[in-house]
């Protein structure tokens, strides 16, 4: 049976929330990365803050850094917040989307993170400005704001590398390891759960959807650099 979605604003601990609204919504939470209940989030945030300490070519970006570092703590905290106003406890759950994985060895691994994997975010993690619960309303338009910032960090970072034949030569090898990653962190194009989350106006548009916007909207900045961007098929393990 297809359900419709709602054009009704639930509030925590309303009485009202249907069973498969609140469901989706605890699942959609429950696998999003930023928590600070979840350690593996916590041991995420501790590389990601030595990478950028270190990393940074001028104190003044550490600075920018160390903001961003903040916002990502502070996400963390919104998430758990939310979820445990639905009655979620900590989450224990490893993070899944290999791009966390990736080593990040230089400047320019830090610059693709914030540039491509960040950016991702603004698409799939944050796009809540319409979804139909009060307590993550109301932190969405916020949430998506810092989102765009790190992503435009990355991006002025990424044309810091491509300044230089030698960085040029590294962004060009990397692009092949970071593009299909960032790709992949949409899911699969059939997945149920991505479309069951647009029914309910959890998401704007599905995995596949969402994906071909980003690829739209991405690779002609990345073009743009120089860059010479891989088929968006290649090294792709969801598809």
């Amino acid at each position: 049976m297809t359900v419709e979605a709602t054009q009704r604003v639930y509030r925590e601990g309303d009485p009202d929330i249907p069973e498969e609204f609140r469901e989706l919504l605890v699942r959609m939470l429950s696998h999003h990365l930023e928590n600070s209940t979840n350690p593996q989030y916590t041991a995420l945030l501790s590389v990601l803050w030595d990478k950028c300490m270190t990393l940074a070519p001028t104190e003044k970006l550490k600075t920018t850094f160390a903001k961003l570092m903040a916002q990502e703590v502070e996400h963390g905290v919104i998430t758990a917040r939310i979820l445990e106003g639905l009655g979620v406890g900590p989450i224990d759950a490893p993070i899944k989307q290999y791009l966390f994985h990736l080593p990040i060895d230089t400047f320019c691994d830090l610059a693709y993170f914030n540039g491509l994997g960040d950016r991702v975010g603004c698409y799939i993690g944050e796009t809540w400005e319409g979804v139909p619960y009060e307590p993550l309303l109301s932190v969405a338009e916020r949430l998506h704001k810092d989102e765009v910032f790190h992503a435009t960090l990355g991006m002025s970072n990424l044309k810091r590398v491509c300044s230089t034949p030698e960085g040029m030569e590294e962004a060009n090898e990397k692009i092949k390891t970071w593009w299909p990653a960032a790709l992949d962190m949409f899911g699969r194009s059939d997945s149920d759960f991505s479309d069951a989350y647009v029914r309910w106006g959890l998401r704007t548009k599905n995995n596949a959807d969402l994906r071909a916007e980003y690829v739209a909207d991405t690779r002609p900045m990345l073009v743009a650099l120089g860059i010479e961007v891989p088929d968006d098929t290649a090294n792709r393990r969801f598809l």
